[in-house]
This record gives structure tokens, sequence and C-alpha cells, in this order.
């Protein structure tokens, strides 16, 4: 009864062990899919709030400009209206 056991196992191991290494690298094809997915939505995220504060950064660069390049009449009049 063990031999039969014995020869039973090793006939079907070789099986059992590719059918397991198949549902692997599936699930980690799976994995890595997914993976890559939320790797653009997040690059996607990132490009679209670095462009906002792109955007904000410009708006000041443009308003120190103004300031520096002002007159300094312009800018105590600016002044002493706040």
């Amino acid at each position: 009864m063990l031999e039969l056991f014995l020869v039973m196992m090793t006939l079907t191991s070789p099986v059992l062990i590719i059918i397991l290494v198949r549902h692997y690298f599936r699930y980690k094809s799976a994995v890595n899919q997914q993976l890559l997915a939320l790797q653009k939505e997040n690059n996607n995220h990132t490009a679209r709030t670095t462009q906002k504060k792109l955007a904000i950064l410009i708006e000041r660069v443009i308003v120190l400009e103004e300031i520096v390049t002002d007159s300094n009449t312009k800018l105590r009049q600016e002044i002493k209206q706040l």
C-alpha cells in the first residue's frame, strides 16, 4: 500500500507542480497589471498637481516682478491704500 502511494506521488507530483507554477505566474501577471494601472493613475495625478502648482508660482513671479520693476511712487501709493 505504501508503495502504491509513493508511485502515485511520483507520477502526480510533476503535474501538480506545473499547475501550481502556472497559477502563480497568472496571479503575478494580474498583480503586475494592476500595479501598472495604479502607477499610471498616480503619474497622471502627479502631473496635474504639478501643473497647478506651476501656474500658482508663475502668478507669484509675475506679481513679484511688478513689485520690483514698478517705481517707488506707485508702490508707496499701494502700501498707503492698504
